[in-house]
């Protein structure tokens, strides 16, 4: 666990020295070191910021980046939540955290299939673009993968589980926490 400790004071020592130096925000700098983790992996095939939290019909919704698009990768649609912890000591993350951040992250791919919600989304911002490619790429989707990448310690031992489905296609999660991202 003393080794874990250490990763996670490293981690967020560069990522706060790496913000103060260029004024960029600790979160988005987290997704960036991490994605680019999961690219090297083969987890993703390229990984772009969204950032976008809200609500539709009375649900959350929160993506923090996505995999490309799925046209262009096998129809495997990715998208990502990531959660980023201040505390030197790592935090534990339970199922119940993850189950609640990956259904976020359903509901706003949920929402983009709509188009009155499209519509309500500022023209131009990432989160537009991000719900439009999802919105017109849709029929070519084979799997959605949900990610979750932290500098939290996950507690149970799970990954590429079965998550359910979207109008019949398979939903699956995958899960890169602390431990995860050290042991590579």
């Amino acid at each position: 666990m003393e080794h874990l400790n250490e990763f996670n004071q490293e981690l967020l020592a560069d990522i706060r020295e790496e913000s103060a130096v260029s004024g960029l925000d600790a979160q988005d700098l987290a997704f960036e070191r991490m994605c680019s983790t999961l690219e090297a992996e083969g987890e993703l095939e390229t990984s772009d910021r969204i950032k976008y939290r809200g609500a539709a019909s009375g649900k959350t919704l929160r993506i923090d980046g996505h995999g490309g698009d799925p046209r262009d990768a096998e129809g495997i649609l990715s998208v990502v939540v990531c959660e980023l912890f201040e505390d030197d000591a790592p935090v534990s993350v339970n199922a119940a955290d993850v189950k609640k951040l990956f259904g976020h992250l359903i509901n706003f791919v949920a929402a983009c299939r709509r188009r009155e919600f499209r519509d309500q989304l500022p023209l131009g911002t990432p989160e537009f673009g991000t719900a439009t490619m999802i919105a017109e790429a849709w029929p070519a989707v084979s799997k959605v993968k949900l990610i979750l990448v932290t500098n939290g310690a996950y507690n149970a031992r799970t990954d590429a589980v079965l998550a359910g489905k979207i109008d019949d296609i398979p939903v699956t999660y995958n899960i890169w926490d602390l431990g995860r991202l050290h042991r590579v």
